[in-house]
């Protein structure tokens, strides 16, 4: 008796050490998301409503088209919009995997930067000119009436480059005068505040810098474009804490302030040697520029420091406290769960892990899979029980996903199945079931070189074909 309570007693403390670091995790995490100043109850809760119905769309969309890479990024932009940014990254790093530089490119520019649209047909009057007389109002006409897109925020940064010149420069002076009437009309602007100051800054005025700063921030206190330019003065002056302090007061306004987000990561990853701090601004910074690299690609960052955190924080979590992990909103957390259910061979968990075979992310559904081949060593019958719903299942990444287990755990014997998925309704499932399957498991086989050669042949979309295309020369 007084063995089992004790055994329950350490139980729980671990339970209780476990949520301690997920809570010091989840308050780090949300500082970056919430605004210093929080909306109207009401507007929260239309908000929160809105992302969720933006969510359940986006991932509807993601398994109708699995091999869009639009919808891929559509599920990781609603997943990022709705406070989940390690989902959002973890499902934009298996775009970049599974479809070509271009394609994803194209996707990308489209549906996260969101190039195009009327902004884009105002800056195509540009084509051509280079006289500065020219040029520089179609930059302030595209700043005043698009400011919050790509190319209105370019053509300010345009503005800000050529008021950097000295006072001779004429082309400077009629930037700074186009930055000057951006800023007078609409003064609450950060990135028109910030160019103008930040032109200041950059011909090395740093008192007029500072001054336009002060002036913006005792007239709207708070005011995020102020906040930059006082965290640009502090990092000059080589004071890391008052830009810390300066750039974080920025950024939690104005999260699209790129420039902040770039020097917070280094503030904490660099300065501080505080990599989970640095995090947040590492996975923004990727969202918009997924090749964004400070001398280490920010994508091998991320998932380094993802990586050490999973295992960290689940390295002691008991058998019987899996279940909730597996519904953390945190790819990383639910991935690494998968891998202590299959360390652990418990065969309660095989419905939970089934179910995450169509979870968002691949790392959570590759993990899965994996947990449930270990437990399908030590209780095969525990998954051959579950194989024809698996497979007969309406979900697509779920058809997917059971075809790679099942194939690994039967090898021949499971052969007549895989052909039988060559002919789904999916394409995806198809185009999968050749690539991750077929071509990883059987390539040895005669028999599947006939059954590949006519898959290949019969095979329409055009979809699938690209796919199965691109993984020619490296069958997995």
């Amino acid at each position: 008796m007084h063995e089992s309570r004790r055994t329950n007693l350490v139980i729980v403390g671990a339970l209780l050490l476990i949520a301690a670091a997920f809570a010091a995790y989840a308050a780090l995490v949300m500082k970056w998301i919430a605004s210093p100043k929080a909306p109207a109850p009401h507007a929260l809760v239309d908000a929160r409503k809105e992302a969720d119905s933006d969510l359940a769309a986006a991932r509807d969309q993601f398994r109708e088209r699995l091999l869009d890479a639009r919808a891929h990024l559509r599920l990781s932009e609603a997943l990022w919009k709705a406070g989940r940014p390690i989902d959002a990254f973890y499902v934009m790093y298996a775009a970049r995997q599974l479809f070509s530089d271009s394609d994803f490119r194209r996707a990308h520019a489209e549906v996260v930067v969101g190039i195009g649209g009327p902004a884009a047909d105002a800056r195509a009057r540009l084509k051509g000119l280079a006289d500065p007389a020219t040029t520089i109002p179609i930059h302030a006409e595209v700043a005043r009436d698009y400011p919050d897109t790509p190319e209105g925020r370019d053509s300010l940064d345009q503005l800000s480059r050529l008021a950097s010149a000295n006072d001779s420069d004429d082309a400077g002076r009629l930037a700074r005068t186009a930055l000057e009437e951006l800023y007078r009309d609409d003064p609450k602007n950060p990135e028109k505040f910030a160019a103008l100051a930040g032109a200041a800054f950059g011909r090395g005025d740093f008192a007029q810098a500072a001054a336009l700063a002060d002036e913006a921030w005792n007239k709207h206190p708070g005011h995020a474009g102020a906040a930059r330019i006082e965290g640009m003065l502090a990092l000059k002056d080589r004071d890391q804490e008052a830009a810390r302090k300066w750039l974080s007061a920025a950024w939690d306004k104005n999260p699209e302030d790129l420039y902040s987000a770039a020097k917070l990561a280094q503030i904490y990853g660099k300065g501080r040697g505080e990599p989970e701090s640095a995090l947040p601004y590492y996975i923004a910074l990727y969202r918009k520029n997924p090749g964004y690299a400070d001398d280490e690609p920010a994508e091998s960052l991320i998932r380094a420091t993802l990586d050490r955190r999973r295992v960290s924080l689940l390295k002691d979590a008991p058998v019987e406290g899996l279940g909730g992990r597996f519904r953390l909103d945190d790819a990383s957390l639910r991935a690494e769960a998968c891998l202590r259910a299959g360390a652990f061979q418990d065969v309660r968990w095989v419905d939970a892990l089934g179910a995450l075979l169509d979870d968002d992310a691949e790392i959570v559904r590759r993990d899965a899979d994996y947990a449930l081949y270990q437990i399908a060593r030590v209780e095969p019958d525990a998954l051959r029980s579950r194989r024809d719903a698996w497979l007969g299942s309406e979900k697509p990444l779920m058809r997917i996903r059971a075809l790679n287990l099942f194939a690994d755990l039967d090898g021949k014997k499971f052969f007549p199945a895989v052909v039988s998925a060559l002919r789904d309704p999916d394409p995806a499932v198809r185009a999968f079931a050749k690539v991750m399957v077929l071509d990883h498991y059987y390539t040895d086989s005669p028999e599947a070189a006939k059954v590949r050669s006519r898959y290949l042949a019969t095979e329409k979309d055009p979809d699938a074909l690209a796919f199965v295309k691109r993984f020619a020369a490296a069958p997995r």
